[in-house]
């Protein structure tokens, strides 16, 4: 999968597996498959469109087929207002598969809110549409059980609580702290997810991210805030030149019912979908493949670290 920054960390390529039950000397069918995320946290909304191409194609020996399709026309029913894509391309970072551009449709006109229907509408150049709706997640509540002060006092996990937002609802937790390195007396602002634990394998210790889940809650290890914390520097004598903000950042994504359902179907992380052709995946897309879909965002603004705890690594507190 591609992963470039405008495409966020919701886009879904769709490509024409070729795992154990795929025969391209099958009678070929041919496949459309659209992928729409649309967000609460930017005005850059996203679409891909990509169909499955016929064995001869397949077979060519040219390399793979760009499956992108292109002057298609994408309208979204939001509110009272219409909006329209339209079409574009990047270079691709990574040629192995493609050498042709990346293609897309894009609109940078509006954000979601919650609670709101949203319809999306395709016609392709050969008259063939592909439709789907869906309903915009409610709003975010922090309970006041979550964790304010890091370290907390008398206990080892940092734990953050939420209001359900209904059954099915699957979430996406993100705990990131933030700091500036000096280097070549210039301030570098940077970040680090931190993980909710970290796996001993042999000398090495792996990282353990949240998956998207439908619970309510998500604990982390204070071990593994500590650890997080220590390898901003891992390596470098001179901890004064790391200076750590007071306020980490903690966001939550809730994603709608489709979107849900099709990482639930899939098990796949959320910053990593993909959808194909032969696989009968969770699809909420009419005439075709994919999956059109919303999410909603908020930070969690209260939770901050103690100062002790921080200069005990050497570092500034800011």
């Amino acid at each position: 999968m591609i992963r470039i920054l405008i495409l966020l960390a919701t886009s879904v390529l769709f490509f024409y597996s070729c795992d154990e039950d795929f025969n391209p000397y099958a009678e070929y069918k041919e496949n459309y498959a659209l992928t729409c995320i649309l967000k609460s946290d930017s005005a850059f909304q996203v679409a891909t469109l990509s169909h499955s191409y016929p064995p001869d194609e397949f077979n060519s020996g040219n390399g793979a087929v760009d499956p992108a399709i292109v002057g298609a026309d994408i309208r979204i029913w939001y509110g009272d207002s219409v909006y329209v894509f339209k079409d574009s391309s990047i270079t691709r970072t990574d040629t192995s598969k493609y050498s042709t551009p990346f293609r897309f449709y894009y609109n940078n006109r509006f954000k979601v809110r919650t609670n709101k229907n949203i319809e999306i509408e395709v016609l392709l150049q050969n008259g063939r549409r592909l439709k789907a709706n869906s309903t915009t997640p409610g709003e975010i509540f922090f309970q006041d059980e979550s964790t304010v002060l890091v370290p907390p006092v008398s206990s080892n996990i940092v734990q953050f609580y939420w209001d359900p937002l209904g059954e099915g609802t699957f979430y996406c937790p993100k705990f990131v702290l933030r700091y500036r390195q000096l280097i070549n007396g210039e301030h570098v602002e940077r970040i680090k997810e931190i993980p909710v634990k970290y796996i001993q394998q042999g000398n090495e210790f792996e990282a353990v991210f949240p998956d998207p889940s439908n619970a309510s809650t998500i604990v982390y290890s204070m071990d593994a805030v500590t650890r997080a914390l220590n390898e901003i520097s891992d390596g470098d004598v001179n901890k004064q030149n790391y200076s750590v903000y007071e306020f980490p950042v903690f966001d939550l994504i809730a994603l709608d019912l489709p979107s849900s359902r099709y990482v639930s179907s899939t098990g796949q992380s959320f910053d990593d979908l993909t959808v194909s052709v032969n696989v009968s995946d969770y699809t909420n897309i009419e005439g075709g493949l994919g999956i059109f879909g919303s999410y909603t965002k908020k930070n969690y603004d209260r939770v901050r670290f103690y100062k002790d705890y921080i200069e005990s690594f050497g570092y500034n507190f800011i």
